[in-house]
């Protein structure tokens, strides 16, 4: 598994200009499955037989620090604004800040998967406590220049935020000058940065700067899961979308007498 300082040190690979050696690097950190755990809903049954995925909007993730994984001292541009000759008050600037990731943030839209099936606190909280499904994607299917992989990235789970002080230190100091540098590409990653306590998920995010909520895939499910807890209607309605999608329909059932936690699998004729 990688750690969160190799991926953060891809991260910061990316600002300095060679951003194919990053994309390089970081499709080979891409797991060959990545889950996605659903409700049944009629909405998201509809979404996955038309073999597209539902792009949620930051706010309305659970987590309160969703895409605020970073946090910067005001007194610092303060500092450079007063040299500047520019004389903004600190209320001004901190106003500026929190408008300009607000305004950053708004397109975003963002989908979630785990690049483990068997986590169960995943299928307790996004599952239907083991009653829903979860559909496993293989993006590596797809080439390094592909969209969806160039916007996969992992999760970073950190006991703090990530100071950006300095970094926006030389963006406010190149952008009084009226020019650009690649560290700004630096402030998309607060969408990355998680609380230490979510690292069971797992995560992985598939990040767009996109109108509509719907993304329509290049790729199909490899898997739809379902565990013994679900009932015969909504199985029998996912035997005709995995028929529809050509992908397995695969049963989980806890074992018995075993030490470990594990499920056995059983391919569900369709």
């Amino acid at each position: 598994m990688i750690n969160n300082e190799t991926i953060y040190d891809f991260l910061l690979e990316s600002v300095k200009g060679d951003l194919n050696l990053f994309y390089e690097k970081k499709y080979k950190t891409i797991p060959n499955r990545l889950f996605r755990f659903e409700k049944f809903e009629d909405v998201r049954l509809d979404t996955l037989e038309q073999n597209k995925i539902y792009m949620s909007d930051a706010e309305n993730f659970n987590d309160p620090f969703d895409c605020l994984g970073i946090w910067w001292d005001t007194s610092i541009l303060k500092d450079i604004s007063d040299k500047q000759g520019l004389n903004y008050s600190l209320d001004y600037l901190d106003d500026q800040m929190d408008t300009m990731f607000k305004n950053a943030l708004a397109p975003l839209k963002i989908t979630c998967f785990s690049s483990e099936l068997y986590n169960l606190p995943l299928w307790g909280n996004y599952a239907q406590s083991g009653t829903g499904l979860v559909v496993e994607y293989d993006f590596k299917k797809l080439d390094i220049e592909s969209e969806f992989t160039k916007q996969l990235y992992p999760v970073i789970y950190r006991e703090e935020r990530e100071d950006i002080s300095k970094v926006l230190q030389l963006l406010f100091e190149v952008a009084v000058k009226g020019q650009y540098h690649s560290l700004l590409r630096l402030l998309f990653y607060k969408n990355l940065i998680k609380h230490i306590s979510w690292s069971y998920e797992r995560e992985w995010r598939l990040l767009f700067l996109e109108n509509e909520n719907l993304v329509e895939l290049p790729i199909k499910p490899t898997a739809i899961y379902i565990t013994d807890r679900c009932n015969v209607e909504n199985e029998s309605r996912l035997k005709i979308i995995s028929q529809k999608l050509n992908c397995k329909l695969i049963r989980l059932t806890p074992t018995k007498n075993n030490r470990s936690f594990i499920f056995n699998e059983t391919l569900v004729e369709v």
